[in-house]
């Protein structure tokens, strides 16, 4: 490919370690491509204390990279597909899925201490509902606080004293170095992650055949299948998109298995499908009305049936 790329990314530690874990990548296949790196300021980067939870599902840090996209300004965005919502902006597409990291929550508290240590009425700082619905369910007397900041300003707040606790995922310490400030890691069954949580995802406008041919030598096609279906699953949930869900998936013995949670604090279900590989981004919007059907239906409980 005899052009210069033009990389999009935010310019926090974490944004720009996965943009050069997607241009080393690309560089391994095509040694000869050249590569520079264009950092953005998002809303959520430019307004520090924006309220989150008032703007779940908005795109708060990936919108100006898609106008820049748009705009011919750069080639293509690197993004933690977990900050995508679930529509991307018109004329763009994800063109590589590398692969993924853990994508399990971890519990940073001061002394060391687990989520059953913690005092009663701990503080607990976060910004996600999804995290607050199920820690509740875990531990009815916690308070939570919103938190802002990247991972390395969140970890200082919390040895601060500022909170007790926050949650992170494990996929964004590890690649930071900072996995000794884990106090727990929470399992798949106790805390359900964001789709496409600890994957790295490239963005490019549709109409690139080129370069869109040249991202998959480095996509994986284990880690695009599961989140293409947690993808089709978060589109699914769009009509709630201010109410808690996760999802994750992965492949058992040719199957494709994925669970999804929703709920509030008084209602929290949980339920897993299974597919075919190849029908992933149908399994994704059949467990999201599977869900919003239990919510028009409650109760609703666990059940675990092939679709």
């Amino acid at each position: 490919m005899n052009r210069l790329l033009k990389i999009g990314t935010r310019e926090s530690k974490l944004a720009l370690w996965q943009t050069e874990y997607v241009r080393a990548s690309l560089k391994r296949v095509f040694p000869e491509l050249e590569c520079t790196v264009h950092c953005i300021k998002t809303l959520g980067d430019r307004q520090p204390d924006l309220n989150l939870l008032e703007n779940q599902g908005k795109g708060v840090f990936c919108s100006e990279l898609e106008q820049a996209l748009q705009r011919g300004e750069i080639d293509l965005a690197v993004h933690s597909v977990k900050d995508l919502p679930g529509q991307l902006a018109d004329g763009l597409v994800l063109a590589s899925f590398l692969k993924r990291e853990d994508p399990r929550e971890t519990l940073v508290a001061r002394d060391g201490l687990s989520l059953s240590d913690l005092p009663p009425g701990a503080v607990i700082g976060t910004s996600s509902i999804r995290r607050q619905v199920q820690l509740a369910n875990i531990r009815p007397d916690l308070r939570f606080e919103p938190i802002r900041g990247n991972v390395e300003t969140r970890i200082r707040k919390v040895l601060d004293g500022q909170y007790d606790a926050t949650i992170l995922a494990l996929a964004g310490l590890r690649r930071l170095g900072l996995e000794h400030y884990i106090t727990q890691v929470f399992e798949l069954s106790e805390m359900v992650p964001a789709p496409g949580q600890g994957c790295i995802g490239v963005e490019i406008r549709e109409d690139d055949g080129e370069l869109a041919a040249l991202l998959r030598q480095i996509s994986d096609v284990e880690t695009e299948t599961v989140v293409r279906a947690e993808r089709a699953f978060l589109k699914g949930m769009g009509g709630y998109c201010r109410l808690p869900y996760g999802a994750y998936g992965v492949l058992k013995e040719g199957e494709l298995e994925l669970t999804g949670m929703f709920g509030e604090r008084e209602y929290l279900s949980m339920m897993t499908l299974k597919a075919m590989p190849a029908e992933a981004e149908i399994l994704g919007a059949r467990l999201a009305e599977a869900l919003l059907e239990g919510k028009r239906d409650e109760p609703c409980y666990p059940v675990t049936y092939a679709c």
